[in-house]
């Protein structure tokens, strides 16, 4: 017989709330004709602010697509095949890297770039809809809790 657990009860609760953030994430991407993972690669390449996990010291260099993979936790292949159709569909392209042109970085289209600020206020809606009963002071203990169970993952890879 298991026995009652917070720490299970928190699990199940995030894996509940991960799948219905999952949801409305999907519908709003697939609206604009993009996956989910093809929205967070804009986000990325856009350059975002309220990605915890871009190193924001060199905000006009271009992103790797190696640096993508690692921060979204998906193989290469799989991110090399995101990009093609983010480039298929002209919101995404290549420029080499000054120092080194065989390394390509990536940056966003203008196009690339009108689809973001197309899905920001749906964006914003849909987080003030998610967060109307917490008040400040709960959103930032939330976020920080978030993060130590991040760095906790992380630490024990």
């Amino acid at each position: 017989m298991l026995n009652k657990r917070y720490e299970e009860i928190l699990i199940l609760a995030l894996i509940a709330l991960g799948d219905r953030l999952k949801r409305r994430r999907d519908i709003l991407s697939q609206n604009l004709g993009i996956s989910t993972q093809q929205w967070l690669i804009l986000l990325y390449l856009g350059k975002d602010p309220n990605i915890a996990y871009i190193d924001q010291r060199d905000t006009d260099k271009p992103i790797l697509a190696s640096d993508l993979a690692q921060a979204l936790n998906v193989s290469r292949p799989n991110i090399t095949n995101l990009i093609s159709v983010l480039m298929d569909k002209e919101l995404v392209e290549q420029i080499g890297e000054k120092d080194d042109r065989r390394r390509k970085g990536l940056v966003l289209t203008e196009k690339g770039v009108d689809v973001l600020e197309s899905l920001q206020p749906k964006r914003e809606m849909l987080n003030s809809e998610l967060f109307v009963n917490m008040t400040e002071a709960e959103k930032v203990t939330f976020l920080n809790l978030i993060e130590k169970m991040m760095c906790n993952l992380t630490a024990f890879k």
